[in-house]
Protein backbone atom coordinates (compact mmCIF):
# COMPACT_ATOMS: atom_id res chain seq x y z
CA UNK A 1 0.00 0.00 0.00
CA UNK A 2 1.27 3.40 -0.93
CA UNK A 3 1.09 6.67 1.84
CA UNK A 4 2.05 9.87 2.47
CA UNK A 5 3.34 10.93 5.67
CA UNK A 6 1.16 13.73 7.15
CA UNK A 7 4.32 15.14 8.85
CA UNK A 8 7.08 15.28 6.26
CA UNK A 9 4.86 14.35 2.99
CA UNK A 10 6.90 11.51 1.72
CA UNK A 11 5.37 8.78 0.21
CA UNK A 12 6.21 5.26 1.78
CA UNK A 13 5.03 1.68 0.44
CA UNK A 14 4.13 0.02 3.55
CA UNK A 15 2.92 -4.05 4.21
CA UNK A 16 1.10 -5.68 6.66
CA UNK A 17 3.94 -5.55 8.68
CA UNK A 18 4.06 -2.02 9.22
CA UNK A 19 1.96 -1.28 12.57
CA UNK A 20 -0.37 1.08 11.14
CA UNK A 21 -1.54 -0.87 8.07
CA UNK A 22 -4.21 -2.39 9.59
CA UNK A 23 -5.77 0.59 10.64
CA UNK A 24 -5.36 2.19 7.06
CA UNK A 25 -6.65 -0.71 5.10
CA UNK A 26 -9.56 -0.97 7.44
CA UNK A 27 -10.70 2.78 7.09
CA UNK A 28 -10.37 3.13 10.58
CA UNK A 29 -7.26 5.97 9.85
CA UNK A 30 -6.91 7.71 6.96
CA UNK A 31 -3.42 9.93 8.34
CA UNK A 32 -0.20 7.88 8.47
CA UNK A 33 2.99 8.74 10.18
CA UNK A 34 6.69 7.52 9.17
CA UNK A 35 8.87 5.92 11.91
CA UNK A 36 11.39 9.10 11.78
CA UNK A 37 8.18 11.50 12.08
CA UNK A 38 7.07 9.46 14.75
CA UNK A 39 10.02 9.20 16.59
CA UNK A 40 10.42 12.83 16.53
CA UNK A 41 6.98 13.38 17.81
CA UNK A 42 7.87 11.50 20.68
CA UNK A 43 10.80 12.87 21.44
CA UNK A 44 9.49 16.80 21.73
CA UNK A 45 6.67 15.08 23.60
CA UNK A 46 9.23 13.67 26.14
CA UNK A 47 11.04 16.80 26.31
CA UNK A 48 8.22 19.36 26.66
CA UNK A 49 6.29 17.09 29.42
CA UNK A 50 9.13 15.31 31.24
CA UNK A 51 6.82 11.75 30.63
CA UNK A 52 8.27 9.05 28.87
CA UNK A 53 6.61 6.83 26.50
CA UNK A 54 7.44 3.67 28.87
CA UNK A 55 6.06 5.44 31.46
CA UNK A 56 2.67 5.77 30.10
CA UNK A 57 2.45 2.58 28.27
CA UNK A 58 4.83 -0.34 29.77
CA UNK A 59 3.97 -2.84 27.02
CA UNK A 60 5.84 -0.43 24.71
CA UNK A 61 9.09 -0.91 26.28
CA UNK A 62 8.36 -4.51 26.26
CA UNK A 63 7.62 -4.54 22.45
CA UNK A 64 10.50 -2.39 21.89
CA UNK A 65 13.37 -4.78 23.40
CA UNK A 66 11.78 -7.88 22.40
Amino acid sequence: MEVTCMTCQKDFEIDAKDPQYSKLKRGISKMYVCKNCNQSIQGQATNLTNIHLDDLDPHNKALKYK
